[in-house]
């Protein structure tokens, strides 16, 4: 379990990170392992850079993936209309919105 991005979804923290060299800023939503055995996360991306272009809906973000992860002081509201908090992707979960 990764703390740091357990007190960003508590908190309602918007989250930086670089993910395949790239930088994402995501609201995160949901955290905990995968039906493969992986920490991931599930959240918003709302700003940075995305080789597919998608902003705006949940992703599923593999945790060892992300390097420099930063919880920053920007907060943001759990509006997600399609967010699951018992997201079938995941096998377990460590903390959700």
């Amino acid at each position: 379990m990764n703390p740091l991005i357990c007190d960003a979804i508590r908190n309602r923290n918007l989250l930086q990170f670089e993910y395949h060299g790239l930088r994402r800023i995501v609201a995160p939503y949901c955290h905990g392992v995968s039906a493969r055995g992986s920490e991931v996360l599930r959240a918003v991306q709302v700003r940075g850079s995305s080789k597919s272009g998608g902003l705006g809906f949940g992703k599923l973000w593999t945790v060892d993936a992300m390097k420099n992860a930063t919880v920053l002081d920007e907060t943001f509201g759990a509006d997600d209309p399609d967010y699951n908090p018992d997201d079938s992707a995941m096998k377990s979960i460590h903390c959700r919105v």
